[in-house]
């Protein structure tokens, strides 16, 4: 838990964090991304997005038609159906009115385009 005082109870400014446009200071220094322990998860994540990328450096070389297809619907069905649609303007703000097969088969697809819930990951 985070314990927040403000500047009249005598706190000096360089040992705290100072919120920006108020005078309350943070007690709790935060952990930044290189002086904070990993954790298992977070090796595992970095690692996955090196090996994707690493991957990448490779696609010039393996270029087809059908795969470039292949990955442009992918990114339709998941990226814009699943993420755009479903995940934001469905079940975050419920601004859309779906069917129930219609809404899950998008929420299927979101599902498929990996996003991981913030929450989970902390």
């Amino acid at each position: 838990m985070v314990n927040l005082i403000t500047v009249s109870q005598g706190v000096n400014d360089t040992e705290y964090g100072k919120i920006v446009f108020s005078n309350v200071m943070v007690t709790r220094k935060r952990n930044l991304f290189m002086n904070r322990t990993w954790r298992t998860l977070d090796v595992r994540m970095a690692l996955g997005i090196l090996a994707v990328h690493l991957l990448a450096l490779f696609a010039p070389f393996t270029f087809t038609w059908g795969a470039f297809w292949a990955s442009f619907t992918t990114y339709v069905l998941c990226g814009v159906l699943g993420i755009t649609m479903s995940y934001h303007r469905n079940l975050a703000h419920h601004s859309l009115k779906l069917p129930k097969w219609l809404e899950y088969t998008f929420a299927y697809f979101g599902v498929l385009a990996l996003q991981v819930n913030r929450l989970t990951c902390f």
